[in-house]
């Protein structure tokens, strides 16, 4: 370990020589011989650690040269040593000079070594605790920084996530759009029927009243059944209007067969007209989920829709539809017997843009929608095909503590 260094700065010789003689063995000490050179050492070597000076030099006195020294640099320990006492010299030393010590002379070694021990120790001590509170300034300036970058990491996480949910709420929309669009046939025979009737029985109530044959009894039974027709209508266009616009995360408790039956009935004619079997089992009493009507709608219209696409080329098409419980979870698996998939396929049918159709007939978003709806809501969905073995989801979500 390197010796501490002690600039001694005394105008006799003989002074300087006893002193080091005295102390080279425990410090580094380093003589000089007026004020004067005493700085000029003390500027060329900042590792200086106790400066010792005579009071009385010529041309500048020790208490004026520490003066200096402390202005320079107040770190290392500053000590008079002088054989004349004199009370303003050793206020002026300690005023200005900030000294430690005041020895005087003729001096004794052991006195003067253990001064040099402790001032020693001080300044070790205060250069350990600068050495601590720079590293401490740095540390703190550094998690000022990586404190500052966090928070934009998180603004522009928050910003990705906001993109990214108002990305999903179009891709959505798009689906729903895409599903109306797919189905809108069906839509249209649906309310084409009863308005067929409504107008029939207008026409024949303008007849009978023309002929004056107007029967009331038949004309009050064409009123009920019209209107019957109507909330038939009613129903579908409300139904259309929710399913097209309603885009809310808002959750609430859900009945699955129920949000079943809504999505049914944009399909009814279509599944009629395709020669399509429609097999729903466990319906009853199945206990309530956690989630958003009208996103559990488009989930089975999309399940629907993909099942009565892949029965197209299909004879006696069959979708079944099961509910059952178990292991506190609300499983309902959806199964038609259509063309089904190889595995390279039905590994992907759950990825955004991925579609088997020809363009124009999906968005191969339906899938995508369907897994993120069913993951938001802590729930799970499987797809299981084989070619020609038709294709099964099975979706699983938590039932609703009650």
């Amino acid at each position: 370990m390197a010796k501490a260094k002690i600039l001694y700065i005394d105008d006799e010789k003989i002074n300087l020589s006893n002193f080091a003689a005295s102390f080279k063995d425990e410090f580094e000490v380093i003589p000089a011989i007026s004020g004067n050179e005493g700085l000029e050492i003390f500027k060329a070597d900042n590792d200086i650690a106790v400066i010792v000076a005579d009071q009385r030099m010529p041309g500048m006195s020790g208490v004026e040269m520490l003066t200096r020294i402390y202005e320079m640099n107040p770190d290392p320990i500053r000590i008079i040593l002088t054989g004349y006492i004199n009370p303003q010299d050793i206020i002026l030393a300690i005023n200005q000079g900030h000294i430690h010590q005041y020895i005087n002379k003729p001096w004794n070694i052991d006195q003067v070594r253990s001064i040099l021990l402790q001032a020693i120790d001080k300044y070790q001590l205060t250069k350990e605790n600068k050495r601590l509170l720079k590293v401490l300034a740095e540390k703190n300036e550094a998690l000022q920084a990586a404190n500052q970058q966090l928070i934009a990491d998180i603004e522009l996480q928050a910003q990705l996530e906001r993109q990214n949910r108002e990305n999903e709420i179009k891709m959505m929309s798009q689906a729903k759009m895409a599903s109306l669009g797919q189905i809108a046939t069906g839509i249209a025979h649906e309310i084409n029927q009863p308005l067929t009737f409504i107008k029939i029985a207008l026409e024949s109530t303008a007849r009978d009243i023309e002929n004056q044959t107007l029967n009331f009894d038949e004309l009050l039974e064409d009123i009920n059944e019209s209107q019957k027709q109507i909330r038939r209508i009613t129903l579908i266009i409300d139904h259309l209007r929710t399913f097209g616009r309603n885009n809310s995360d808002e959750l609430n408790p859900v009945n699955m067969p129920e949000a079943l039956d809504s999505a049914l009935i944009l399909f009814k004619q279509k599944i009629k007209a395709g020669g399509v079997e429609l097999r729903i089992t466990g319906a009853d009493n199945q206990p309530l989920v956690y989630a958003n009507i009208s996103k559990l709608e488009q989930v089975f219209t999309n399940l629907i829709q993909n099942s009565m696409d892949a029965l197209e080329d299909v004879d006696n098409g069959r979708i079944e539809v099961a509910f059952q419980q178990r292991d506190g979870q609300l499983i309902t698996r959806f199964i038609d017997n259509g063309m089904g998939m190889p595995p390279d396929i039905r590994e992907k049918v759950f990825e955004p843009f991925f579609s088997t159709k020809e363009t124009g007939r999906g968005t191969g978003l339906g899938l995508s929608i369907i897994y993120g709806i069913i993951s938001e809501l802590n729930g799970t969905i499987d797809c299981e095909s084989s070619p020609g073995l038709g294709c099964a989801f099975t979706i699983s979500l938590p039932i609703l503590s009650t």
